[in-house]
């Protein structure tokens, strides 16, 4: 793999894209838990970093949408009777920016601060056993291209460079935040590596490659090697070392 020189892509099938009912009903649990935890800990934490990670990636979605770096498609909420009707998109980057970041975030943070207490380590464990079932049992797909983005542009390299080497920084001169922390970037490493492997497994997330040659990309047909290190490089980085900035910024 030539990290410069090709170009890397993260391609999305599975229909949780386009699904606003799933969008919200996570982040109608994410809330919850941010409930549970000013109720029964007086903190405000879990709203804190729900709240701003959910306005800072709605930016993102929406400059990743500008820019066409990311392929996105119309979403849609489903109601009792069947009837589906389309999201605007705003609304739409708002439910994605809820789901890409205070989704994951919130529960990171959650589980993480409870991570030795056994009532919600099985309680985590209970909600991974939902997301593995609903993946493999309810999520469908036609084979239709939902998102595709690559993730290896220069720009987003140089952010996520720098996001790493501020996030170390900001560890190691705040020693007293480090068990959370560390707790936090673990649980969302975690789940998100389970929910990532069960995609990739069912065909709802693939990789794309393409090889330069000379002035031309030629694709290539990805092997096992190409997905575990595209896909681990978003789980570590994008994900675990990314969202660890909303601690830091929100948190700390």
């Amino acid at each position: 793999m030539n990290p410069f020189e090709n170009k890397y892509y993260i391609v999305r099938t599975g229909d949780f894209a386009t699904d606003g009912n799933k969008k919200i009903l996570y982040s109608l649990f994410s809330f919850g838990l941010c409930l549970d935890d000013y109720i029964n800990n007086h903190s405000t934490d879990c709203f804190s970093i729900m709240i701003g990670s959910t306005m800072v990636w709605t930016f993102i979605e929406f400059l990743l949408y500008i820019t066409k770096t990311r392929k996105m498609n119309s979403m849609y909420i489903t109601y009792f009777d069947g009837k589906t009707q389309k999201i605007p998109k705003m609304l739409s980057l708002l439910l994605q920016g809820s789901q890409e970041g205070g989704v994951v975030t919130t529960i990171g943070l959650y589980f993480g601060d409870r991570l030795y207490q056994s009532k919600y380590l099985w309680m985590f464990h209970v909600f991974i056993s939902y997301i593995v079932i609903n993946m493999t049992m309810k999520q469908t797909h036609d084979g239709k291209t939902r998102s595709k983005r690559q993730i290896n542009t220069k720009p987003s390299v140089l952010l996520m460079s720098i996001i790493t080497l501020y996030n170390l920084r900001t560890i190691i001169l705040n020693p007293s935040h480090y068990v959370r922390q560390r707790n936090m970037f673990l649980t969302m490493i975690y789940i998100s590596s389970i929910w990532t492997s069960i995609a990739y497994y069912k065909g709802f997330r693939k990789v794309e490659v393409q090889i330069k040659e000379d002035d031309r990309y030629i694709v290539k047909s990805p092997s096992h090697l190409d997905a575990l290190c595209i896909l681990g490089y978003d789980v570590f980085f994008e994900i675990g070392m990314a969202y660890l900035t909303f601690y830091n910024w929100f948190i700390l």
